[in-house]
């Protein structure tokens, strides 16, 4: 476990797999409630001996802190710059799931030259408002904790027995914030870097439809359907994702 510290002083989370400078970088990026200690670290053996890896907590999520009133978009990239550059990483391959794809892509419009691939899985880019209630709806702390206590533990693990609350709260609200505030289809209809929009056939949170609009308003986007996967992380099958982001990557190096 490594540490780097934001310029509000917000100290962020980061681990590091691989020492070779001249391999190709990985950026492996968790979702919205996630943190590196349960997302995508089953992945690193698999995916270290073809790339050097990186991962990292998203502000205020796992063992990040976030000195910042709220979750914002814009914050957690720059955060996500800040540390490529304190790691000296010019240029890097990611891979996001849920928020971390969509922060992904919005890194992609601010510095699409230092991004070679973008692999985006069950990312949610289409926000309406009836689909932002709907899920805050779901993120009330108290609720989670009586109707869904499995769950509730598992935040209080991963983010800290106070911090978790806070956490389900500003998620709300930063749902509802992209509703009105998000990303556009007209933002992204330039986009040069390859793209891999991924979602499970079953994924309960973005249907197949979205994402194959998605995929084709990007003009270098591909899209990957898995069958039989919902949308939360641990329903994603090692095979066949692991040989499609490796070749995906590998083909997508400037």
């Amino acid at each position: 476990m490594s540490t780097w510290t934001a310029d509000d002083n917000t100290v962020i989370n980061y681990e590091l797999y691989g020492s070779d400078s001249a391999r190709e970088t990985l950026l492996l990026l968790p979702g919205l409630l996630g943190s590196i200690s349960r997302q995508w670290l089953n992945f690193v053996p698999l995916l270290s001996p073809d790339f050097r890896v990186v991962l990292m907590d998203l502000r205020g999520h796992g063992r990040s802190g976030n000195n910042a009133p709220a979750l914002q978009t814009d914050r957690m990239v720059k955060d996500i710059v800040g540390l490529l550059d304190a790691l000296q990483i010019t240029a890097v391959h990611i891979a996001g799931y849920n928020l971390g794809g969509y922060l992904g892509l919005q890194l992609v419009l601010s510095q699409p030259r230092r991004v070679q691939t973008l692999l985006m899985h069950a990312a949610k880019f289409y926000w309406t408002q009836e689909a932002a209630a709907k899920m805050r709806a779901q993120l009330d702390p108290d609720d989670l904790a009586a109707k869904v206590p499995t769950y509730a533990d598992q935040l209080v693990q991963e983010h800290g027995g106070r911090q978790w609350r806070i956490l389900v709260r500003q998620a709300g609200d930063l749902i509802s914030y992209l509703v009105d505030h998000g990303l556009t289809e007209g933002m992204i209809k330039r986009v040069q870097t390859p793209i891999l929009v991924s979602v499970g056939d079953r994924d309960e949170l973005i249907p197949l439809n979205e994402a194959q609009r998605l995929s084709r308003m990007l003009p270098n986007g591909r899209l990957l359907v898995l069958p039989g996967v919902r949308h939360p992380y641990q329903t994603i099958p090692v095979v066949p994702l692991i040989p499609m982001m490796q070749e995906f990557h590998r083909s997508g190096r400037k």
